[in-house]
């Protein structure tokens, strides 16, 4: 891949900021009490089309929010509450857990993505049948190797096969999303792991084959998916915004309700902001919609919750991060109950 193309690739997506009122169709302001909440999503994530079409409806408007969204390159969206970019926002899972440990006052308030990243190979690679396959191969994984889903494939996958996708490899390399999957393509990488609407691409993709669904091995032990990005805030910002919290994340669940019922539309207008280009991969994204595959509850209740810290505890105890006060890097539903 010649240098002009691999620059073209990395600044394909645009950086777009969405005002809720007086930028889209039905989105109206609902009286002089709305409340700004300043919200960020990375490039190429399914979440960013969700965002756009639940403004477009009116899901936060209707709710007196009016949702600064952005969408915005990872290492700015993973830092976007430590820096005080956003009131509210969903990064990767991993890495708010290390902000906290590291001191940062942050709580998780509701999940958002799944873990349904997915690997891949070309399809007509008969050399790799699974991920024991991978030692000695060309690896790629997106954004980080510190990244969530880097992390969390990581883990799952010695666990389960015995291998570590960034040591026992001749190569593991990261790359944003869209590179990566040109990349691929272009036979730079024998096995990529990718992110949200890549994933997609490259569940639709007859050329690709996948090799590792975490998702699936870990509904079938557990009944509940993993956190990639978890709906995140600042502890103090939350004490004073406890009822504008619950209605942004009632908010994001209509959006998810009407997304879900109008996914090929919805993509047919927001879809690029997620990579996701055409019918077949609209139709992957309508498939595992209606599985729940993508998207966790806008809440946590106490089951999800320990369900989840149990995740935490196995990758801490791979020493892959540590952990953090249990009782406030988690708030679920209850709190919101609270005076």
């Amino acid at each position: 891949m010649d240098i002009s193309r691999r620059r073209a690739l990395e600044s394909a997506s645009v950086t777009a900021a969405i005002a809720l009122t007086g930028c889209l169709g039905e989105s109206t302001p609902s009286n002089n009490d709305s409340e700004t909440i300043a919200v960020q999503e990375v490039e190429s994530s399914v979440s960013a089309a969700v965002f756009q079409w639940g403004i477009e409806k009116g899901v936060w408007s209707s709710r007196n929010i009016e949702l600064n969204f952005q969408t915005v390159p990872y290492g700015r969206y993973n830092r976007q509450l430590v820096t005080n970019e956003s009131d509210i926002g969903a990064p990767a899972t991993v890495a708010q857990m290390e902000f906290m440990t590291d001191g940062e006052s942050l709580t998780f308030i509701g999940p958002q993505q799944n873990m349904f990243n997915r690997m891949f190979v070309r399809a007509d690679d008969s050399s790799i049948e699974d991920p024991s396959d991978l030692v000695d191969k060309r690896v790629g994984v997106p954004a980080a190797v510190s990244s969530t889903t880097t992390i969390v494939h990581r883990a799952l996958i010695d666990e389960t096969y015995g291998i570590d996708i960034v040591e026992d490899t001749a190569e593991t390399r990261a790359e944003d999303p869209p590179v990566l999957w040109e990349l691929f393509q272009d036979g730079e990488f024998d096995a990529i792991s990718e992110f949200s609407g890549y994933t997609i691409r490259g569940i639709a993709d007859e050329s690709t084959r996948t090799i590792f669904d975490p998702h699936a091995l870990w509904t079938e032990r557990t009944g509940v998916g993993l956190p990639t990005t978890t709906f995140t805030v600042r502890q103090d910002w939350f004490g004073q915004h406890r009822d504008t919290t619950e209605r942004f994340l009632e908010g994001w669940d209509e959006a998810l309700s009407l997304f879900r019922s109008n996914a090929e539309t919805a993509l047919s207008e927001f879809g690029k902001a997620a990579g996701i280009s055409d019918p077949d991969e609209a139709a992957v994204v309508n498939k595992l919609m209606n599985g729940d595959t993508i998207f966790g509850p806008p809440f946590y209740d106490e089951s999800l919750a320990d369900s989840h810290w149990s995740f935490f505890e196995l990758l801490a105890d791979r020493g892959v991060l540590d952990l953090p006060d249990r009782e406030t890097a988690i708030t679920t539903v209850d709190a919101f109950e609270q005076d």
